[in-house]
């Protein structure tokens, strides 16, 4: 039987991700993990996580009351026109933090990129996301407070030897509630995304 006070874990492979192209054809979404279990972008959400696969210049999404962190992780990456000034992403985890609303336009400079999407409800929720480089052999530490939190794979592989389990590349595991959680990068480095969503005092979570 579960303890109380036990977290939720929801585990998501890889291999049960669907992509899904953009309308403008620019593209394709693969969605890791949104909240509440079942929401959609057109639905409203109150945080959403997805890798993204760009393949053609063109627009953003707007996304208004959507606050958005965006990494580059494969390709030559792009250049943003945003706000009025040019934005360039060309390093890998190179990272960009914008508000939803904001007009952007893509320009790829090197063919095709793949990118990380953290975007949350800024009304509602309050976040923290970082990417982690975890050394061979070495043991990731973090006592998570009482919050929604995800590990997301994004280079090789981790251990969780708290539930007997193991995380390959793109392999994600949600969890809801505090919990003290080991990751061990398992037999090569590993480059995961660690984020934590918690409520705001007071407020609802509106539809997007």
């Amino acid at each position: 039987m579960t303890a109380p006070h036990d977290p939720t874990v929801a585990w998501l492979p890889r291999r049960e991700r669907r992509s899904e192209p953009w309308r403008n054809g620019g593209g394709s979404t693969r969605q890791v993990a949104i909240d509440p279990p079942g929401a959609s972008v057109q639905s409203g959400f109150r945080w959403r996580v997805s890798l993204a696969s760009v393949t053609a210049d063109g627009p953003f999404s707007a996304f208004p009351g959507i606050d958005r962190s965006l990494w580059l992780l494969a390709g030559a990456g792009f250049e943003l026109a945003m706000a009025g000034r040019a934005v360039r992403l060309t390093q890998p985890l190179e990272r960009l933090d914008f508000a939803g609303e904001t007009e952007v336009a893509a320009r790829l400079l090197g063919g095709p990129t793949e990118d990380l999407n953290v975007m949350v409800d800024r009304a509602a929720i309050a976040t923290t996301a970082a990417i982690v480089r975890l050394p061979a052999g070495e043991t990731l530490r973090r006592a998570l407070a009482d919050a929604q939190h995800l590990v997301l794979v994004l280079d090789g592989a981790v251990a969780v030897p708290r539930w007997r389990a193991r995380l390959g590349e793109h392999d994600a595991v949600r969890i809801d509630g505090a919990v003290d959680l080991d990751l061990a990068a398992a037999g090569a480095p590993a480059v995961l995304l660690l984020a934590s969503f918690a409520a705001r005092r007071g407020v609802t979570s509106r539809a997007t």
